[in-house]
């Protein structure tokens, strides 16, 4: 079957005959579970919601696999809802054989159903203590629209979080309405908060003239009001008359004001809200707060760094790592209990030591087949391989650096999997990365990591030994988002996308000079001159074929950019407008949306990741375009597809020496393989 990946740079003819032959898509890395087993050794895929029953059972929103797992009070993980394909399904029937979106948040009512935010599905759905799914909320269409009337013929725009009254009515955090719904006893919706316009606005006023910002979480206290984690940095309150206030954040984002007033404390985007008596929890992508509402006076709980990361299991809560906090339960003994949603576990704060721990997920797989381990995709993940056939994948949250052998076995090779920057001149396997966003490999097995979140080009050469990459440029070199990219040439030269306006090539002596975009200047402009002239916008991956030509993933430009080996340079790919459009036809008149990464095979054909059309596309050497895998759906739907029927969210890609295709998709957690 791999025959057919050389067929496609031959014609257009020969690439769809090509694509008939080919067979399947096939999994090479990630998608564990690990079901029936300690929650510790299981694998979780973004969590983003926690509830907790009667008994003590666990049950945790495995959000980017489509379902809800359970934790019994012995430990054990299983599978209590979702059949393991992403979509909309099994309404009136068990829970087990369903079909669910990424999962939101989770919340169990005094009769024991369990309600769940079924975010991009557009509905609030209820599984009874006997195991039976319906809607409860939401028609199942994107939308704004049917208040005042039955809740299940309403449209919402993503619902995120859900809250419960003493009353029984839901409040529903209808997020990309900006809006707050709530509904009756009677099943009929209302909105009751929000004017369904993003923003800041109407404090001291009815809470539905009110703007509010995207609201990620809800909650309610027992006296009857609500709050509302507003991810424009402020948590909002509404009492039983209906007026809203800020009671938190000062709309910047940060970390400060610890001790006191809540709103003078910079809280930095939060996600989600608990209320336990007179606290309130509020979960921020880095930290927790509690706010005391008797006293308005606000105390960091855990995450005083201000960053971004996992570390600190086993020490104060204050001093950990965390990477999302996206929901809250609270344990019989008063433990804290959150989905810390990018570090892929559940954690628990205790009560007493305030000590941190992971009490599910974190599972790796290390040492086993490559579809008996986890990955942790996110934004970056960009893979390469080598001469020998091994796959590196830059594993992003995970802080590590893995390899898939040609047997299917996959390892560390890089990185202790907390965040940090240590290591340089030890074993890499004994060193520290900060959410490493791209590899590559030169010819004498030189690996390069772009080590982003401390903004900087790791080595680590054949004998394993880890450097930083010394760099020496008149310029500002620095790695500035989640999308730089490495590429090398065969005379060792190592290219690097910065993710803001440059590519630059670092020579073997650590040399660096700017190949393509102009320093501080982003935009587009520049065809057919010199590259070093050309504006770049946010340039993402990055390839080199073998005549040293150079690809960039011109990203909020939506095109492909080529730099030809005399420094000229040409839109590619993409007309610069964003859509998907083209196939069959010349690719500069084809569009894009938001392409991440390109690469190259040795018979000329360029790849595409078309992140956003959720497709993997290729340019052969006569210039024109067509799709190869994906169909514009997100979200896993099953394995060995064929390629035009399997759900892509490509967000790396490369090609081995055998013209075999690889990608990453950073929606399903796990490597692919186009056979």
């Amino acid at each position: 079957m791999r025959h057919a990946m050389h067929c496609l740079g031959i014609s257009l003819l020969i690439v769809c005959a090509a694509q008939a032959q080919k067979s399947s898509i096939v999994t090479v890395a990630g998608g564990f579970l690990g079901d029936h087993k300690a929650a510790t050794a299981a694998s979780l895929a973004f969590p983003a919601g926690v509830a907790l029953d009667a008994n003590g059972n666990l049950y945790i929103s495995d959000s980017n696999n489509c379902l809800i797992r359970i934790v019994n009070t012995k430990g054990s993980i299983d599978t209590f809802a979702g059949n393991g394909n992403c979509g909309f399904s099994g309404d009136g029937g068990h829970a087990a054989a369903a079909m669910f979106s990424p999962v939101a948040a989770l919340l169990f009512d005094p009769q024991g159903n369990l309600l769940v935010a079924d975010g991009p599905n557009c509905r609030i759905r209820k599984i009874s203590p006997a195991g039976v799914v319906t809607t409860i909320a939401g028609n199942g269409t994107f939308g704004y629209s049917g208040d005042g009337g039955p809740a299940t013929q309403a449209s919402l725009g993503a619902p995120r979080s859900i809250a419960l009254d003493v009353a029984g009515n839901l409040y529903i955090a209808d997020a990309s309405n900006y809006v707050i719904r709530l509904v009756d006893t009677a099943g009929i919706i209302h909105t009751v908060a929000g004017n369904h316009t993003f923003g800041h606005s109407g404090d001291s006023g009815p809470a539905t003239a009110a703007q509010i910002g995207s609201p990620n979480g809800v909650a309610v206290d027992g006296g009857g009001n609500f709050y509302v984690a507003d991810t424009s940095n402020y948590i909002r309150k509404i009492d039983t008359a209906g007026i809203i206030t800020t009671v938190a954040g000062t709309g910047f984002s940060g970390n400060t004001g610890d001790g006191g007033p809540g709103t003078s404390a910079a809280i930095g985007f939060p996600q989600a809200v608990l209320a336990s008596g007179n606290v309130l929890y509020i979960g921020t992508s880095s930290s927790v707060w509690v706010l005391d509402l008797a006293t308005d006076i606000i105390h960091l709980y855990a995450g005083a760094a201000n960053a971004n990361g996992y570390a600190g299991d086993g020490g104060l809560a204050v001093s950990a790592y965390f990477n999302n906090v996206a929901a809250f339960a609270l344990d019989g003994s008063g433990n804290l209990l959150l989905a810390d949603s990018e570090n892929d576990r559940v954690r628990e704060i205790n009560s007493g030591s305030q000590v941190v721990s992971t009490i599910a997920g974190g599972s790796l797989g290390e040492g086993r087949r490559g579809v008996d381990a986890s990955l942790n995709l996110n934004f970056g993940d960009h893979i390469a391989t080598d001469a020998a056939g091994n796959l590196y994948i830059a594993d992003t949250e995970n802080n590590l650096i893995r390899k898939a052998s040609p047997k299917g076995i996959i390892t560390t090779v890089a990185g202790i999997g907390t965040s940090g920057y240590t290591g340089d001149n030890g074993p890499a396997t004994s060193a520290q990365l900060w959410r490493p966003t791209s590899v590559a490999i030169d010819g004498a097995g030189n690996l390069f990591i772009a080590d982003s979140g401390d903004g900087s080009i790791r080595k680590v050469d054949s004998a394993g030994t880890i450097t930083t990459v010394q760099i020496h440029t008149s310029g500002f070199f620095f790695l500035f988002t989640v999308l730089p990219s490495l590429a090398v040439d065969t005379a060792g030269n190592l290219y690097v996308s910065d993710g803001l306006w440059a590519v630059w090539k670092i020579d073997p002596l650590g040399n660096a000079s700017i190949v393509a975009g102009t320093e501080f200047s982003i935009g587009y402009g520049g065809d057919n001159g010199p590259a070093t002239q050309a504006m770049l916008s946010l340039p993402a991956g990055l390839a080199v074929d073998n005549a040293g030509n150079i690809y960039i993933a011109d990203w909020l430009n939506q095109r492909i950019r080529k730099v030809d080996t005399s420094g000229i340079i040409t839109t590619f790919a993409g007309t610069g407008i964003q859509g998907f459009s083209g196939d069959g036809g010349a690719a500069t008149n084809s569009q894009l949306s938001l392409p991440i990464d390109v690469a190259t095979d040795a018979s000329g054909n360029v790849y595409i990741a078309d992140w956003i059309n959720a497709r993997i596309r290729v340019v052969d050497p006569s210039g024109t375009i067509q799709t190869i895998a994906g169909n514009g759906g997100f979200g896993y739907n099953g394995n060995r597809l064929a390629p035009l029927q399997t759900h892509v969210v490509p967000m790396g890609i490369t090609s081995d020496s055998s013209g075999q295709i690889y990608y990453s998709d950073s929606s399903e957690y796990r490597v692919r393989a186009i056979q």
